[in-house]
């Protein structure tokens, strides 16, 4: 039997025993779980120490959100909710908002990432927009010498297939929220069994009815819900409330249309071997963009 869980919260957890960041939760003198009094956990850190924590970071447009590095050929891209750059056209154009992965108390250990463009979808999924955004994180250098985001941070996590009906898979969601004890300088993180439910719009993919979502609060949106797969951790879907929207295609969609768009923007930068791209294929629907 693993160590105690968050029994004690007004929102009962699972036990998150055996799951895919459970050696990165901190624990308190008696071996129980930390957590903020609502089923939120603590992460160890220092973030940069674990190949899934090192990936996600704080993401400040007009407010502040989380995100996370993708998966891509380009190295370039990230992953948030779309509501998080809604309102911060301006910000992003002017080349002021920015991505800084690993955020831990004010340290930035692989610096901050101007966001140069941001690609979203306006083709309803489960009877509403889904709330997803790609994020085209600017290389520093100049060309010949440019370095991507997923250098830094030792790759990206890829999405996951689109979930079933019938399945149902344990994932962590990770973010920066507001509330204390994290105060939106440490990271938490949530337990759960989560599943696909028809036509819930941007709440398709949450836990499964006989669990209760954890709260941790605003800040964390835009995190990945991250599961462990024989392929290694994959983002089911990202903050929205209480879950989030099936993302799957669109987002292999959007992926498609940055990657192209960065490829142009720098000619120079290398493919990496591999697509890097969900394997669920493409919704059909065009992106829409704004960025410098």
């Amino acid at each position: 039997m693993g160590a105690p869980h968050a029994a004690a919260d007004s929102a009962i957890q699972p036990d998150p025993t055996g799951s895919l960041l459970f050696s990165r939760l901190v624990k308190n003198a008696d071996g129980s779980l930390k957590t903020n009094g609502t089923g939120g956990y603590h992460v160890v850190t220092p973030y940069t120490d674990n190949d899934i924590t090192r990936k996600v970071g704080r993401l400040k447009t007009d407010g502040l959100c989380t995100a996370s590095v993708l998966d891509t050929p380009s190295g370039t891209l990230a992953i948030t909710a779309r509501h998080c750059t809604d309102g911060a056209e301006d910000r992003i154009d002017a080349g002021r908002a920015t991505f800084t992965p690993g955020w831990h108390e004010g340290q930035r250990p692989y610096g901050d990432w101007v966001v140069d463009r941001v690609f979203t979808s306006d083709a309803p999924v489960d009877g509403s927009v889904p709330d997803v955004a790609v994020l085209a994180i600017r290389p520093t250098g100049d060309a010949g010498s440019r370095r991507v985001v997923s250098a830094a941070t030792g790759g990206g996590l890829k999405v996951h297939p689109a979930l079933s009906s019938t399945q149902t898979v344990q994932a962590t969601l990770l973010g920066y929220p507001g509330p204390a004890p994290y105060d939106l300088v440490r990271m938490s993180a949530c337990v759960g069994d989560y599943t696909y439910f028809p036509g819930k719009g941007r709440k398709a993919v949450h836990r499964i009815t006989t669990q209760d979502e954890c709260w941790v609060g605003g800040g964390s949106s835009g995190g990945p819900y991250v599961t462990g797969t024989s392929a290694g951790p994959q983002i089911i879907t990202v903050l929205n409330s209480n879950g989030g929207s099936a993302i799957s295609n669109v987002s292999a969609a959007l992926i498609t249309d940055a990657e192209s768009w960065v490829y142009n923007k720098y000619p120079d930068l290398v493919r990496k071997p591999g697509d890097g791209l969900p394997s669920t294929g493409s919704d059909g629907s065009s992106a829409l963009s704004f960025g410098s």
